[in-house]
């Protein structure tokens, strides 16, 4: 008994001073940050934000002056802009407070990111004929691919700021690229995984964008095999023809191929 004693105390000894190692927090502006969070929020006075539930009714939360909430989802269309605060959303307003988390501390929890536009009023690049569509996928990659294959159009990180390129061309024909700084916040960060081989089971309308009402480029039928990219929005999964061309379909009409 008294060697089990000397054996267990030796155990919990060593688990004291040799503890499990975690990964250290990723940090801030005196706080800590999460994946999935755009920045967070503070408020100058007590507010009142709300939820909606399922039945249409909301619920209310008195939040206090100057205690700051994290902040994940953005949403803009008709001129407003709202924070999603975990359940609760609120309204840009004077009162409202809000710092973005740089764009490269938000890209460090991801492995493969693929950024997302989800602002419903799209952005419009100056000087070009390109404009970036809400639920377009941005290509990621260096600015000096940009006109090479495909590659119209991609965007990089420089010294914390998301860099938009486009290939244009000069008054001889030659190619030109042209960088525009797009607001951050104005995407939302993915982990692309490649899924595999999916089939469609039935006939549905392949989508230029994540929503319904969405433009669309044609209409795929049962049967049809797609490589799925692993981004689902909206209830919507983005499928590929090829490798830089997105389209989207809604998720619950695709099944592993085989069964798998």
């Amino acid at each position: 008994m008294k060697k089990l004693f000397i054996v267990l105390l030796a155990a919990f000894v060593f688990a004291v001073v040799s503890p499990t190692k975690s990964e250290a927090k990723v940090m801030y502006d005196g706080a800590e940050v999460v994946k999935g969070q755009t920045g967070k929020m503070t408020f100058k006075k007590d507010i009142k934000v709300y939820k909606k539930n399922p039945d249409g009714s909301f619920d209310s939360l008195v939040v206090k002056r100057n205690n700051f909430f994290k902040t994940y989802d953005i949403e803009k269309y008709d001129g407003k802009t709202f924070y999603q605060m975990g359940q609760y959303r609120v309204q840009a307003t004077d009162l409202v407070v809000f710092k973005e988390v740089p764009i490269d501390i938000r890209t460090s929890f991801y492995n493969n990111p693929v950024y997302v536009m989800i602002n419903h009023q799209g952005v419009k690049i100056p000087v070009s004929y390109q404009d970036i569509a809400y639920g377009q996928p941005l290509i990621v990659g260096k600015r000096e691919e940009v006109c090479t294959g495909p590659k119209s159009s991609l965007v990089s990180i420089e010294k914390g700021k998301l860099n938009y390129h486009y290939c244009a061309g000069d008054i001889e024909g030659g190619p030109v690229i042209n960088t525009t700084i797009i607001d951050s916040t104005d995407v939302r960060i993915f982990e692309k995984i490649n899924k595999g081989s999916y089939v469609l089971t039935e006939d549905t309308e392949l989508l230029s964008a994540p929503m319904k009402g969405a433009p669309s480029y044609t209409k795929m039928v049962k049967g049809t095999i797609f490589q799925l990219s692993g981004i689902e929005i909206n209830g919507y999964v983005e499928v590929g023809l090829s490798e830089y061309y997105f389209n989207y379909i809604p998720v619950n009409l695709l099944k592993p191929v085989n069964g798998k």
